[in-house]
């Protein structure tokens, strides 16, 4: 593996076991959710003893469950709810093809007589302004408005598309397009009008329904004239509905009508709303854009409806009497969720404004007596740091519970919601606009964990992969049945190919949604992120949602980015953190070493970032989500992909400039000598490596973020200032500056011995310890220093770390040499002998060397150790040759042609002998030093070359949990060599990640205990 190659980021989040809400028993006795159970065990004769048992059959049965909720939900349909599902795969799964229904007709319908007064609609404006709408009002305006619109000539499947305020016009628009069997597609006004263009062009809308009124808090160019702007880009465009009474722009040319006039006319004849398939498209939606042409996502009446009605009545426990606030814009598809809750008879509380302070939404809250809030991360982080309390000076008798969705609701936010607001369950919900709903989202029966998701989606089979179901595993969010509200398919795809390349083509027939998820014993899961987020610096890939939920932890970050600079060939990868900080903050020389100390400790050595820089603003889309990828392209002197999805791209034009950015070309201390105080300069040198200042002269490299590769760099500056030649292993019994000084000042040449105490205790019974690929056994300071085993613990280095000394390429020569190195220290068993990743081969082969000389190994350790794939057993090599066949076959569905030629070309070269130059054929390892390259490349002609033949011993493994996504079982050889038994201990993390902290506290406890029985 590659030097220091630390993959922190897939690496479970400690689980507190107390929760922090847990729900009452009179309130499971009277939720939705339990008298729905009651109903599908007393149709079903099945007894469903927990939530998770009844989650298991939801996927497993899906037709039945989905054919439950339909017929509890009381939803007006018609036709036949017969079949339920066409298709086993969620590719090519179809729905009740069978059944028809109006979407707007189920959320204006009335259930009494009583009904028609109760109120739908509260829509605040900044200012305090409200405007009320009962259930019967809203009914009324969207039947006349609908019928006017009918009469104008839209029809089944148009496209219309609006700029729209979130106020109740815009829902009532919204409804009547519903109802006319057209397709919406919906805009906010703050976003430009190139941004909505690109997004609506290709749909060719008939009809653009918008508010044209300025409002105090808009900016950039008047909306009547982007919205004038809109029309003239659109050319087939028919007629524009104006919402207000705002006078249209000079430039207008298409015909327009006022709403409130439409409405009128169409009042004297409401005839009966008509139903359309199950499957018919009601909203086409938006993906951001970041990295490319939006795309026009198709959603169905029927899939949304049911989805809706599902999660708000069974997850949320929304009814009527409830009132729903979700701050929220006409662009996020949130805005659509909570238009469903209309046919929960829940009302809808909606706000148009900006949040002028951190109490803004709250007094909404209060005011309007709201029962159940619906806000965002960003929000709620911008409270707390803001020292707000809102229940000091606000009354919450009316709210029963929170959602919050968006981006990863960490720890700290549903405490400050429990202290700062009132004990209530906190609902993290993730899903998003693909699939106009939630993968992950609450459970009225459930408790609230810290941190967590409370459950999976009802009658959706989300997974970690390719950890499956497995606790306290980290993978990418899949999906692996057929779901109602999969969309119907991307628009102007008429064969299905980028749908299939967006969603289906890592895994065929299984949706692959691109989210990092968790899920833990408590049953919940936590969010880690995009899988396209995470960072590879060197080798190390770091998921970005840890280094920001570490940072949750510093008052002064309002925000942060953690971004991957390509600096090019020479400079290789780097990490970049963004920050954005309260009001009177500055990203003084303490505050950056506090960030760099909380990463390193909390984190690891690869959470610690190479530049941190600090900005006024961080660049967010038009739906208010950090854009990684748009600061990725600044800080890698890229062109943006699309600028025009960016609310603020302006704020990158301070960071292209940064000097932080900038590659070292000179020393890191040019023209620097020594000069009398050795510990002045290496605390110097220590600053300019770390980037950070002030450093003690106690502090610790590796406590500091320090790493093997780092380490190279410095010791090659002392060796370059000082003449002093020191090895690696010299940090780890002189980790700090006072240490390392006395070392360089003790003139007796350094030892360059491959045989290095990483522990001291009993000489008498040591355990020897193979280098990995790095060479260096540095990378195993965390597992070293966690053993609290009585043996004394030496690691063994490679040969060729030294000057003049030629790496081995043989596994054999490497076991022969180091035999004689143990036999010096122990001249007779019983030996106890371990090695991590390739070191296990070596360890391997001279235990076998050992019980050839008739001596004793009482224990073998290999930790995640793998062979070359040639040597598997026959059944193991074929079921790996078929899974990355099924890999590749994926992989070049979603590519065009001519990438197809060069993703075989880049994958056959090696087969055909071609190679590339050293940067292009290891980027990730071009900032090594010559010695370790050397060292690395005869650590992979050894691991080719090498068989492992009959052990008649025992063979301790450990394993990383998470294994790789296109890999084979280790164990499956180890287990067909050795006669003695393999024992497997799995440790949570992947490879790399299982000897970092704090993984290698679990690894080292099980170490422990089994050199103890030894």
């Amino acid at each position: 593996m590659p030097l220091n190659a630390v993959d922190v980021q897939l690496r479970p989040e400690p689980v507190s076991a107390d929760p922090i809400h847990t729900p009452a028993r009179a309130t499971v006795e009277r939720s939705q959710l339990t008298a729905f159970t009651r109903a599908l065990e007393a149709s079903t004769g099945q007894r469903f003893a927990s939530h998770a048992a009844l989650h298991d059959f939801s996927v497993r049965e899906f037709p039945t469950f989905w054919q439950s909720v339909l017929r509890q939900s009381g939803l007006l349909v018609g036709g036949s709810a017969d079949p339920v599902c066409t298709g086993e795969s969620c590719e090519a799964a179809t729905f009740f093809p069978n059944l028809s229904l109006n979407y707007a007709e189920n959320l204006l319908a009335l259930a009494g007589s009583g009904d028609a007064e109760r109120p739908a609609i509260t829509a605040c404006r900044a200012g305090g302004e409200r405007t009320r709408l009962t259930r019967g009002a809203l009914r009324e305006n969207v039947m006349a408005l609908a019928g006017a619109l009918t009469r104008l000539g839209l029809a089944p499947g148009d496209r219309v598309v609006a700029v729209t305020r979130n106020d109740a016009k815009a829902v009532t628009a919204a409804l009547a397009v519903a109802a006319t069997g057209a397709v919406l597609a919906t805009a906010a006004p703050e976003l430009g009008a190139e941004t909505i263009i690109a997004r609506f062009a290709p749909l060719a809308p008939r009809l653009l329904i918008a508010h044209l009124e300025a409002a105090p808090h808009d900016t950039g160019a008047p909306l009547a004239a982007r919205v004038a702007a809109i029309a003239a880009a659109l050319p087939s465009l028919e007629l524009v509905v104006a919402l207000d009474d705002g006078r249209p722009d000079a430039a207008m040319v298409v015909p327009l009508h006022r709403m409130e006039a439409l409405a009128r006319r169409g009042r004297s004849r409401q005839p009966a709303l008509p139903h359309f398939a199950f499957n018919h498209p009601l909203f086409i939606m938006f993906s951001s854009g970041t990295t490319g042409r939006p795309k026009c996502i198709v959603h169905g009446a029927g899939g949304t409806l049911l989805e809706h009605v599902k999660e708000h009545r069974l997850h949320c426990d929304l009814r009527p009497g409830d009132k729903l606030f979700f701050h929220t814009s006409c662009a996020w598809m949130m805005w659509h969720w909570q238009l469903s809750a209309l046919a929960s008879g829940v009302e809808i509380v909606l706000y148009d404004g900006p949040i002028d302070t951190a109490a803004t939404l709250w007094r909404i809250v209060a005011e309007e007596r709201v029962t159940v809030f619906g806000t965002s991360p960003p929000y709620l982080r911008l409270c707390e740091t803001a020292g707000y309390v809102p229940n000091a000076e606000l009354d919450f008798g009316a709210l029963r519970a929170a959602l919050s969705t968006g981006s990863i609701l960490y720890d700290q936010q549903f405490r400050w919601l429990r202290d700062c607001v009132k004990p209530m369950p906190v609902q993290s919900v993730s899903g998003g606009t693909d699939i106009i709903g939630c993968f992950l989202l609450g459970n009225p029966n459930l408790p609230v964990h810290a941190g967590e998701c409370q459950s999976r989606s009802l009658g959706l089979d989300v997974q970690a992969a390719p950890a499956g179901d497995a606790e306290g595993s980290v993978g990418e969010l899949i999906c692996a049945n057929p779901f109602p509200s999969r969309p119907l398919g991307l628009f102007d795809d008429p064969d299905g190919k980028r749908f299939h390349a967006a969603y289906f083509a890592a895994r065929p027939g299984v949706w692959t949604h691109g989210d990092l998820v968790e899920f833990t014993p408590s049953g919940g899961a936590r969010l880690h992120g995009r899988c396209d987020g995470v960072l590879n610096v060197r080798g190390i890939r770091v998921g970005p949602a840890e280094i920001y939920r570490i940072l949750q932890g510093i008052p002064d970050i309002r925000e942060a980015l953690a971004v991957e600079q390509h600096a090019g060939q020479a400079e290789g990868e780097r990490m970049v953190l963004l920050v954005a900080l309260r009001p009177g903050a500055a990203l003084d020389a303490a505050l950056a070493a506090r960030i760099r100390r909380d990463l390193a400790q909390h984190g690891s050595a690869a959470h610690v970032p190479d530049a941190i820089i600090q900005l006024d603003a961080l660049p967010v889309t038009h739906s208010g989500k950090l854009s990684e990828a748009a600061a990725a392209d600044a800080v890698s002197g890229r062109p943006l992909r699309n600028a025009a999805a960016l609310r603020n791209p302006s704020c990158l034009d301070a960071l292209r400039r940064h000097p932080a950015l900038r590659p070292a070309s000179a020393p890191l201390l040019a023209g620097q000598g020594v000069g009398q105080d050795l510990d002045l300069y290496l605390q110097a040198l220590w600053q300019a490596l770390l980037g950070y200042a002030p450093i003690d002269l106690d502090d610790d490299f590796f406590e500091l973020g320090g790493h093997s590769l780092l380490a190279a760099r410095m010791l090659a500056e002392i060796r370059r200032t000082t003449g002093r030649e020191l090895p690696l292993a010299t940090l780890l019994h002189a980790p700090t500056i006072r240490l390392l000084a006395a070392a360089i000042r003790d003139h007796a040449p350094a030892a360059a011995s491959r045989l290095i105490e990483l522990r001291g205790g009993d000489p008498s019974r040591p355990f020897f310890f193979v280098h990995s690929m790095a060479g260096s056994v540095l990378q195993m300071w965390a597992l070293a220093r966690a053993l609290t085993c009585e043996r004394m613990v030496y690691g063994i280095q490679a040969r060729g770390l030294n000057a003049g000394e030629e790496p081995h390429g043989r596994v054999e020569d490497m076991a022969g040499e180091y035999l004689a190195l143990i036999r010096a220290v122990q001249p007779r068993g019983p030996y106890a002998l371990g090695g991590f990743s390739f070191g296990g081969l070596v360890a391997f082969e001279i235990a076998q060397r050992l019980r050839r000389m008739g001596e004793t190994v009482s224990f073998l350790a290999l930790l995640d150790t793998k062979v070359d794939k040639r040597f598997l057993p026959i059944g193991e090599w074929l079921r790996l040759q078929r899974t990355r066949a099924l890999h590749h076959v994926a992989a070049l569905r979603g590519l065009s042609a001519a990438r197809r030629l060069a993703y075989l070309a880049e994958r056959c070269a090696p087969r055909l002998g071609v190679r590339a130059g050293a940067a292009e054929r290891d980027r990730s390892h071009a900032e090594l030093p010559p010695a370790l390259q050397r060292i690395r490349s005869g650590v992979i002609a050894a691991t080719a070359r090498y068989r492992p033949r009959r052990y008649p011993g025992k063979i301790t493994f450990f394993r990383a949990m998470t294994g790789e996504r296109v890999g084979f079982d280790p164990v499956s050889i180890w287990r067909k060599v050795a006669r003695g038994g393999v024992a497997v201990h799995v440790i949570p993390g992947d490879h790399d990640s299982m000897i970092a902290r704090p993984n290698a506290e679990v690894l080292a406890a099980a170490l422990t205990r089994c050199l103890k029985d030894a």
